[in-house]
């Protein structure tokens, strides 16, 4: 899953404050390939600070050094969530990080809920069943389901749904990005 502020824009707008809208978690429903609440993959960082305010920090590098391959984090770690920005999509919005309950799939919460139980219901949902994948070290157990056709990989950690990683998807050529 691959995934900016004009300073010209901001000399005019000193003395303006933006409206922000108080979010509570209940108003911010992961919807696959499209977003979460208000927040929909393609946006700007300064779309997603005039939304949710300003970040708890943020973060940025390369995914593997050298590789040009560029990103940017805003964290807001007391809402649990995360989002990248990636320099492929011109760092545009690509992948939202859930890390906490509060923020329902398909109507139902599945955090802290057991890796069958969560693939149960997406592939009752969705009719198809996630592809599993272990990532553990050493005793520590690691685990994934990735569904690609939500554009969502669901990690568990001891057993229990611990993240979601929700992105965009994609066309049929598996290539071309589909912005919602």
């Amino acid at each position: 899953m691959k995934k900016s502020f004009n300073k010209a824009k901001q000399a005019g707008r000193r003395n303006q404050r933006p409206i922000l809208k108080r979010y509570s978690n209940r108003d911010m429903n992961i919807e696959p390939g499209v977003g979460i609440g208000e927040i929909k993959y393609g946006i700007f960082e300064k779309d997603l600070i005039r939304i949710l305010g300003n970040p708890d920090r943020i973060e940025k590098g390369e995914y593997v050094e050298g590789s040009g391959d560029w990103h940017r984090v805003l964290w807001y770690s007391h809402k649990n969530l995360s989002f990248t920005f990636d320099k492929e999509d011109d760092y545009r919005l690509g992948v939202i990080t859930v890390m906490g309950s509060g923020y329902p799939l398909f109507g139902k919460d599945l955090f802290n809920l057991p890796k069958n139980t969560v693939r149960d219901f997406i592939a009752k949902v969705t009719n198809e069943i996630p592809k599993f994948e272990d990532h553990s070290f050493d005793s520590d157990p690691h685990e994934c389901l990735d569904h690609n056709s939500l554009g969502i990989i669901f990690w568990f950690d001891s057993g229990d749904l611990s993240e979601m990683q929700c992105s965009y998807l994609f066309e049929t050529d598996n290539e071309t990005v589909k912005w919602p």
